[in-house]
């Protein structure tokens, strides 16, 4: 069980303050990890000295003056539960800070998610306790936000509360004045003393008596505690108007990610590790040592495949229903936190679908497949052709992932007594089994196919049909248990993750219906949550769009369409990928440093009103990093039109990176990674010309066969372009390969074109061929990739 660890000592701000790297590499190693709670409960020493009580308000003031059923209508499942709360909680809104105001109140904000376990349990006990919703609907407004649906306010509150106390994660619980200035944060905060976890809470660290102290203090210090909570917000918003100073050049950055990467391999149980405790997947890093491996680095590529079949063979992956739980507890892929969040199996998915086109090991193929099954079966929306963001932990109140674990007596009554000796033997469940903090045991593959055909005498084909027949057993019969709910709500980021994850599935993987998935997807998007600016908005819900557009929403957009070009030859995905990029460069950077950040809210009147920038959004935080992906996508775009001023625009998006850096961050900076990696190689181009259907009785044409074999063949940062031939023209075909078009344009079979840089392959008409080349053509033309020599690359992208 988790055991808190207080900290009650008193820091002034300034001897908390740390780097903006340093607490992105914290919120990286932390992120989402629900039991990091009260673990830096330092309260502020305004809070923590003792006061004389004061008479009870309730004379004055009462709980009437809140709107009661305030969040009813809410588009977040998250809020909705808490609008038959006790406590009248508020929605996020500028309306809401005006009451604080006008009523003279502090402001306590809970900022969570419907699929985090520790904020169900602080429901369930501190926000159902009566004393705790007396004294908020008494002192306080209550705030309630959803992490996923406003992950601004929370990236605010949660960079806030690093400064101030060194508080994260969630459930997070922040105490502030009436425009919204922190001066207070925790984690999971126990009612009263002693009700927490293992008998914890103290006078200082459980809600009742922090109230009633915060009370007193809003009473009779409320001028230092606002001059305290507005420093931190001065310093927060200075921080994030200070435009990212050079450090040093984007190839010695690449060197040292790359080396960091290499140093902070964990060779026993695979992964990138950060320190001690809960485990991460960081699958764009896993992504990133795949591709510097392919060019020419085996030892990278080792540690990437070593990763991915080390993470699915643990309780962190679903081993018969598919999908990755939220994260590991433990340092070795054991016993997960239960939710399941789409981003996590998009950003999964993508990287098994690589390693599985860059090794052809089975393995990956079979767990990309299981993803793709889980998602399916319970994220993809049947009627919009979307899928949902997210699927709880819990089924009932107090569980705790019941739904996925087992005894082994339920094994045995679940199946027939052969099977369910098969179950427990290659499941892990004796003699030493991973166990989730009930005593249940999750699920693991604690041996492979042929360890298990040995133990049973039996061929390895025997024992892969057994496997998934007794995987089939136990899924049927977990299935009569209660399903944990999904969060219905569509949300774009996610779905713009998901598509690009299905539209690289689906060619790894030989699955056209994936494509067709992605794209019927895509099209939902582009079709009902488009925002009358042009970009788009960032939840559908209720059967409507709602919540304004995140940058992350547009940029993951853009790179989602931009794909969707590749694998579909589709013009329109292309022109609507142009149009977003010109939105893109326009509304969501700022013009002081070039980051991108958020388009301004309807905030009015709070404390984060202002979109921040900073260095953060280099950072994989915990989806990928907006100013990489933005880099990636708008370098796709130049290689694929051939327009310089996007292969600019992306050097300028890239070219603060170097600021970013340190080998600290390396858990966090997968994605800018990849895109240092893309730009230190010359541009690969396969280019597919022929006519649509060169013959029309085979089952696929010619030239569809070509472009098959070059969306499945790996090569990172390829760019796939279709050219019918009848409306070829100089400008469709790619620069570097147009003379050698040209000389072989009266040949009527379809031909392919493999460029790099400035140098182009002779065409080829044969798919395997092709596949030889996109793999090897001026692959090692360029000595100065290896983390020991990197430098200047001859043929790199014009970025």
């Amino acid at each position: 069980m988790w055991q808190p660890s207080l900290n009650l000592k008193t820091k002034s701000l300034e001897s908390k303050r740390k780097s903006e790297a340093v607490f992105f590499w914290y919120r990286a190693a932390r992120f989402m990890s629900t039991r990091k709670v009260l673990a830096s409960l330092a309260l502020v020493c305004l809070i923590v000295a003792p006061r004389p009580a004061i008479a009870d308000k309730s004379s004055r003031s009462n709980d009437a003056a809140l709107p009661s059923g305030a969040l009813k209508t809410a588009s977040s499942l998250y809020l909705r539960e808490a609008a038959s709360s006790a406590i009248r909680w508020q929605p996020w809104n500028a309306s809401s800070f005006a009451l604080a105001r006008s009523l003279n109140r502090p402001v306590l904000i809970d900022i969570g998610a419907v699929w985090c376990h520790w904020c169900h349990v602080m429901d369930e006990t501190t926000y159902a306790d009566a004393e705790v919703a007396a004294i908020l609907n008494r002192d306080f407004v209550p705030v309630k936000v959803d992490t996923d649906e406003r992950p601004d306010i929370d990236a605010y509150y949660q960079n806030a509360a690093d400064h101030l106390t060194g508080a994260g994660g969630w459930p997070l619980t922040c105490f502030t004045t009436a425009n919204g200035a922190l001066f207070f944060a925790a984690g999971y905060v126990p009612p009263r003393p002693g009700t927490g976890p293992n008998g914890s809470g103290g006078q200082n660290t459980s809600m009742v008596p922090l109230l009633h102290r915060i009370v007193e203090v809003y009473a009779h210090d409320r001028s230092a505690l606002e001059r305290q909570a507005d420093a931190t917000a001065a310093k927060l918003r200075a921080e994030s108007s200070q435009a990212v100073p050079a450090r040093a050049s984007v190839d010695a950055l690449r060197a040292e990610i790359l080396a960091g990467l290499a140093s902070s391999y964990d060779r026993n149980a695979g992964g990138f590790a950060a320190g001690s405790g809960a485990r991460f997947y960081n699958f764009p890093a896993v992504r990133l040592a795949l591709a510097h491996g392919f060019f020419g680095h085996p030892e990278f590529t080792a540690m990437s495949l070593e990763t991915l079949r080390k993470m699915a063979a643990g309780g962190v992956f679903d081993q018969i229903g598919g999908g990755f739980h939220r994260y590991s507890t433990d340092q070795n892929w054991g016993v997960p936190h239960f939710e399941k969040l789409g981003y996590d199996n998009a950003m999964a998915l993508e990287a098994y679908a690589e390693g599985y086109e860059a090794s052809s090991d089975s393995e990956l193929d079979r767990v990309a497949r299981a993803i793709v099954s889980y998602v399916n079966r319970e994220l993809l929306d049947a009627k919009t052709h979307a899928f949902y963001s997210h699927q709880d932990a819990d089924s009932f109140k107090g569980d705790d992932g019941s739904y996925y674990t087992w005894t082994i007596d339920e094994v045995r009554r679940a199946l027939p007594a052969e099977d369910a000796r098969v179950a427990i033997i290659f499941f892990g469940m004796e003699p030493s089994p991973a166990r989730a903090p009930d005593g249940r045991i999750v699920l693991r593959r604690a041996m492979s196919a042929a360890e298990l055909a040995s133990r049973l005498k039996i061929s390895e084909q025997q024992a892969r049909a057994t496997i998934d027949k007794v995987s089939a057993e136990l899924l049927a019969a977990r299935t009569r248990r209660k399903t944990p709910q999904v969060d219905h709500a569509v949300m774009t980021d996610r779905n713009a993750l998901m598509c690009e994850a299905y539209l690289k599935a689906s060619a790894a993987l030989d699955d056209e219906q994936l494509k067709r998935i992605a794209l019927d997807d895509l099209d939902f998007i582009l079709g009902h949550l488009r925002d009358p600016e042009g970009g788009f908005f960032h939840v559908w819900a209720d059967g409507r769009a709602q919540v304004a557009g995140l940058a992350a929403d547009q940029v993951y957009l853009l790179n989602a369409l931009t794909d969707a070009y590749q694998y579909s030859g589709d013009v329109k995905y292309l022109n609507e990928a142009r149009a977003l990029a010109g939105i893109v460069l326009k509304s969501s950077r700022e013009p002081a440093t070039g980051l991108i950040v958020d388009r301004k809210g309807n905030d009015k009147g709070v404390m984060v009103a202002e979109p921040a920038a900073g260095a953060r959004v280099f950072y994989d935080m915990p989806m990928p990093s907006v100013q990489a992906a933005a880099a990636i996508a708008i370098a796709k775009l130049s290689v694929i039109t051939g327009d310089r001023n996007y292969a600019r625009a992306a050097n300028d998006l890239i070219g603060g990176a170097s600021a970013a850096g340190a080998a600290v961050m390396v858990g966090s900076v997968g994605t800018l990674g990849l895109a240092l990696e893309y730009r230190a190689q010359p541009d690969a181009v396969v280019a597919i010309v022929g006519a649509a259907s060169d013959n029309p009785g085979a089952t696929l044409s010619r030239s569809a066969g070509l472009w098959k074999t070059a969306l499945a063949t790996y090569r990172p940062g390829k760019v796939v372009t279709r050219i019918e031939s009848e409306r070829v023209g100089a400008a469709t075909v790619p620069a570097a390969a147009q003379a050698m078009f040209a000389a072989s344009k009266g040949r009527n079979a379809p031909l392919a074109f493999v460029c790099a840089g400035t140098a182009c392959a002779p065409p080829t008409d044969n798919p395997a061929k092709l596949a030889g080349l996109i793999k090897t053509f001026e692959i090692g033309a360029d000595a100065k990739t290896a983390v020991a020599n990197d430098g200047k690359v001859g043929n790199a992208p014009p970025m």
